[in-house]
């Protein structure tokens, strides 16, 4: 019983220690606790001024940690760089879970009010790196189809990977010298679908999709990556301490390289006070809320004092010593670790650690204990440098800026730098080939109009110079002035119509005369014609009613005459005769009126008569 009363004293003082807040200079900026339920909670901002947004895309960073939720809102600048908008902490109600509607209206609630309008934000978010395998390959160099496979398979026979379940994701980061052979150095991950599935419902259940999902060693990378804060060490390290655990990683080239869980964090902290207190002051149980306003006030003023009714002296330098087990245990194992990286790894050797952790009140303690014992140099990584650093960040405390650093890497995030779970190498190619295939319609697209442009160059062209020689017609035209009038043309119109009829009557007196040549080249040697009767109309006479067709007044041809030759060819030579007539041009509708054979001189010979129209 005794043991199970000293667990449930060291809970509630790890409780009473998460609702902590940490001091402020400017008490209006404080971190306070959400009240229950959807009652709104008071806000740890620092606004900007809007303009720095203008239409540019924000990235919203959001990092749901045990008893907090931090949130950092970036944008661009027109010259690139990340410009820090925004940050909050927001404290969560002791115990409160987040799967219930209470935490999803609060997260709505709050990210709306913090990030603006969704549709110009890009919410990026974490998921636990526990359970997350990050491996740093060194592959062959092969071609880039071939090279998707290689990685895959070279990654899953150092730690197995079953698809169903797990997503496979990694990043090429360059070439090294292995032994004289060239090889592609990969990062590369694994993560259980389950976990980003559960971060992902998190946020698509109050109507938000995330544009990525990422881990903490990546969030971290990106704030060296994007040169957000300027380190000039190769080599160097982060030490995040997390209340049931810590992580170190290890980054080279503002790349990560290896990172490790330890099972040391602000929980073992709390049950080294709850030890020391059982083993030098047997008997005296101190309430939980005692200890925490006793660590509260010294972390609000670390030279301060407090001495209990118990005889229980509290100070800064006693609350370190307090705590020494938990960080000599974390010591040892993060020498360890970079021993080890140095040493087995090959790498470089690290120049520098940098620490951070959740929202404590054990910063300072923290922070001379490792500095004192480590042999490597450390610092609290603070994500304010001063080139980035806004006036009211000024008033934030040490504990409050290192509790960021992971939200302000979320912030930092993008997907053509930032491993993403929603976006691995196969959305990615797919997204490729889409690109490919726009591009390829885009091209197309592009020499259609070059070929019409083309098309109405040419029209152009040549529309002007038919405008030219339009207008050199033009011209010509103005400068053409005929001498003509109504009188004028009524003159030539009489004159050409005189002619005219003179032609006619020319033609009427001389037609017989024509006929009669016309008779005498058609009519063979073997006819000879009798008598011939033509009926044309007198010279002068009227002209027949409009109307009334001409050739019917008269203007016909009566031809007799006999043929000559053999008898058997008599018919013969008659019908030769009549088709020469059919085809001259001036008769028409000639017909045999009368054929008889008779005997002249003892031979016998056919007469006939032949009608025809003249004309």
């Amino acid at each position: 019983m005794a043991l199970k009363k000293d667990i449930n004293s060291t809970e509630r003082l790890l409780n009473v220690i998460r609702g902590a807040r940490t001091p402020l200079d400017d008490a209006a900026n404080v971190i306070e606790k959400s009240p229950p339920k959807q009652k709104k909670t008071a806000k740890h901002s620092v606004n900007f001024p809007g303009w720095f947004a203008g239409k540019r895309r924000i990235c919203v960073g959001v990092d749901v940690g045990r008893d907090v939720i931090s949130f950092a809102k970036m944008t661009k600048s027109a010259d690139g760089r990340p410009v820090l908008l925004d940050q909050k902490i927001l404290s969560l109600d002791e115990g409160m879970d987040k799967s219930t509607d209470a935490f999803r209206d609060l997260l709505k609630e709050t990210l709306t009010a913090f990030a603006g309008p969704l549709d110009r934000c890009d919410v990026w978010t974490m998921m636990n790196a526990a359970e997350v395998n990050v491996q740093h390959l060194k592959v062959p160099i092969v071609s880039r189809k071939e090279l998707e496979n290689v990685v895959y398979w070279t990654a899953r026979k150092e730690n197995p990977i079953d698809e169903r379940e797990m997503i496979f994701d990694y990043e090429m980061q360059g070439e090294v010298n292995d032994q004289g052979i060239p090889k592609y150095l990969v990062m590369a991950y694994s993560a259980p679908k389950a976990q980003v599935e559960s971060a992902r419902k998190m946020f698509s259940s109050i109507g938000i999709s995330p544009a990525g999902i990422t881990i903490a060693p990546f969030a971290i990378q990106n704030i060296f990556r994007t040169r957000w804060i300027s380190v000039a060490e190769t080599a160097f390290a982060s030490l995040y301490v997390g209340h049931d655990f810590s992580r170190i990683d290890i980054f080279s080239k503002n790349n990560l390289v290896m990172t490790r869980g330890i099972k040391t964090g602000i929980s073992s902290m709390m049950e080294a006070i709850s030890e020391y207190l059982a083993e030098f002051f047997p008997g005296i149980s101190l309430p939980p809320g005692q200890i925490g306003k006793i660590l509260q006030e010294i972390a609000d003023d670390p030279r301060k004092v407090i001495e209990t009714v118990e005889g229980i002296v509290w100070s800064e330098e006693k609350i370190g010593e307090m705590i020494a087990p938990a960080l000599e245990r974390l010591t040892r194992q993060i020498e360890r670790t970079l021993e080890y990286y140095t040493a087995s790894v090959g790498y470089e050797k690290v120049e520098k650690v940098y620490i951070s952790s959740i929202m404590n009140l054990f910063c300072r303690p923290l922070k001379q204990y490792i500095g004192e014992q480590l042999a490597t140099p450390s610092d609290m990584f603070n994500p304010f440098p001063a080139k980035n650093a806004p006036a009211q960040a000024d008033s934030l405390g040490l504990a409050e800026r290192v509790a960021l650093v992971p939200a302000i890497g979320l912030a930092l995030s993008d997907r053509k730098y930032t491993p993403n779970a929603l976006y691995t190498y196969v959305e990615k190619n797919k997204e490729a080939f889409v690109k490919r295939v726009n591009r390829g319609i885009f091209a197309a697209f592009a020499a259609a109009l070059a070929v019409c442009l083309a098309i109405v160059i040419y029209q152009g062209i040549a529309t002007t110079h038919l405008s030219v020689k339009q207008k050199k017609l033009q011209q010509e035209l103005s400068r053409y002035h005929p001498l003509l009038s109504k009188d004028k043309m009524a003159a030539m119109a009489k004159d050409v119509k005189l002619r005219h009829s003179a032609n006619r009557l020319y033609a009427g007196r001389y037609k017989g005369m024509a006929l009669i040549g016309e008779l005498s080249f058609l009519t063979p040697d073997h006819v000879r014609l009798t008598r011939l009767q033509m009926a044309l109309p007198v010279a002068g006479a009227a002209a027949p009613a409009k109307g009334t067709p001409q050739k019917e007044a008269g203007e016909s041809v009566v031809i007799e005459g006999v043929v000559l030759g053999e008898r058997s060819a008599l018919d013969g030579l008659l019908a030769q005769y009549v088709m020469k007539l059919e085809n001259s041009p001036m008769l028409r509708n000639v017909t045999v009126q009368k054929s008889s054979l008779v005997t002249f001189k003892k031979k016998d010979i056919v007469q006939f008569t032949i009608n025809a129209k003249i004309g």
